[in-house]
């Protein structure tokens, strides 16, 4: 079925919201329900800075639409360390370094594969 991430998805009471990064059993769940959750979520200044977790749910112990869900929604309680994004600069220049290391030797060796090649033309 197209619009589907996996199996086909249960249809009536059967969506499901956690904030705060929680986790929520994993189940299939339609693109056409992921972006109607993002656009509905706009509604809601309580989902800003929000973590939200989206699944399906058995028939019933669910809702039809987000709207009740993002109604509970609160902004994520969960303090991130204050290194974290040091840290992930640090991996991007190291990354930069490295990509750019092996980007030199190929050009370097491509560069003398051509030398090599015009010599024996000329």
């Amino acid at each position: 079925m197209r619009g589907v991430m996996g199996p086909p998805c249960p249809e009536g009471s059967v969506l499901a919201l956690a904030d705060n990064g929680a986790d929520l059993k994993v189940s299939p769940v339609k693109y056409a329900s992921i972006a109607n959750l993002c656009i509905e979520s706009l509604d809601y200044d309580n989902a800003n800075k929000a973590t939200l977790t989206a699944m399906n749910v058995p028939d019933g112990e669910g809702e039809k639409s987000y709207g009740p869900l993002l109604a509970k929604v609160r902004p994520d309680s969960r303090v991130f360390p204050e290194s974290l994004m040091k840290e992930h600069l640090l991996a991007v220049r190291v990354g930069a370094v490295g990509i750019l290391g092996v980007v030199s030797i190929l050009l370097a060796g491509l560069g003398a594969f051509l030398k090599a090649v015009v010599g024996m033309i000329l």
